[in-house]
């Protein structure tokens, strides 16, 4: 191991360290409101909200997301152009609908943690179920949330290495170039793996960071 080699190189990797956190952003924010909206659907009084969310959760999370990607960027366009899509927005498709599936679980666990006779008496009281679920509901259930909610932001940042495959130029093509051009693994592969895990430690304090909060107000 040349570490003198992999700290020559290590500029070289974060050129695409940009795309990756971008890819990363879009895609949390898109997969956090679909997951919150699916989480909800999944327990929502109206039948039709119900299945479509427990059917969206079983086929996407029934697939590969490399395969989700694939379809996204190479299948669609088949049947319209109008569908086309550069390779990073149809990564943020794919991550965004992926990570959806799995947030959506993350948040229907959480809600109906919450005891029962809560609803029963905020229904009671005559006030619309959009009202309590935003006041009473939803600030209890974070708590539960949050754990597997960090959990699966954390596969979604390791996840956008898939991208490569769809060639996006973020930090794993990238390194990926590297070995091609210099016929070397070990240190482009060493300095990748080394910056993930300082990006994944940073959203584990975050988790933490929050795990804590909610302790201290309970």
């Amino acid at each position: 191991m040349d570490w003198g080699f992999a700290w020559d190189i290590t500029p070289d990797v974060l050129n695409g360290l940009s795309i990756t956190l971008r890819l990363f952003a879009w895609s949390l924010l898109f997969s956090t409101i679909g997951g919150i909206a699916l989480g909800l659907m999944r327990i929502s009084p109206f039948p039709p909200f119900r299945w479509f969310s427990a059917s969206f959760g079983w086929f996407i999370r029934g697939l590969p997301l490399l395969l989700i990607m694939f379809y996204v960027f190479f299948a669609l366009p088949e049947f319209s152009s109008r569908l086309t899509l550069s390779s990073f927005d149809a990564a943020v498709v794919g991550l965004s609908l992926w990570t959806a599936a799995y947030q959506s679980e993350a948040v229907r666990s959480g809600v109906i943690s919450v005891d029962g006779g809560q609803f029963e008496a905020a229904e009671a009281l005559g006030m619309t179920r959009f009202y309590y679920m935003r006041r009473i509901i939803l600030p209890q259930a974070a708590r539960i949330i949050t754990p597997p909610f960090i959990g699966n932001t954390i596969n979604t940042m390791k996840q956008t290495s898939l991208a490569t495959a769809i060639t996006v130029p973020e930090m794993t093509l990238l390194t990926n170039r590297i070995i091609a051009r210099e016929f070397v693994v070990v240190e482009p592969l060493v300095t990748l793996a080394i910056i993930f895990l300082l990006l994944t430690t940073i959203l584990v304090l975050a988790q933490m960071g929050m795990e804590r909060a909610f302790q201290l107000k309970a």
